[in-house]
């Protein structure tokens, strides 16, 4: 596969003029100029994407955790929340150790 891959940009008359105007001030090309200016959007886009990917991620374990928590705390028939965690607010002794 070719390291490039050769795009047509179609801009509106005043665009192309400021970018062909922006361009000359720095002394590159308007191609260039374009070139730079659409890399750099898609890198950004791709970043979005990835930071959005990653938020459904979270959201999705966090509301497994919820779950998770909900299931824990729901009435139950035979089990003794009380000894579903290691530690308890309050001991005999008030230090909150380990529950035997």
């Amino acid at each position: 596969m070719s390291d490039e891959v050769k795009l047509t940009v179609t801009l509106a008359a005043p665009l192309a003029l400021r970018l062909s105007a922006a361009a000359t001030e720095r002394g590159w090309s308007a191609e260039s100029l374009a070139a730079e200016c659409v890399a750099q959007h898609l890198e950004v886009a791709i970043r979005h994407r990835v930071l959005i990917e990653r938020a459904e991620q979270i959201d999705a374990a966090l509301l497994d955790m919820a779950q998770a928590v909900g299931e824990l705390g729901a009435p139950s028939g035979g089990i003794d929340l009380t000894k579903v965690c290691r530690f308890r607010a309050t001991d005999d002794d008030g230090t909150g150790a380990p529950v035997a």
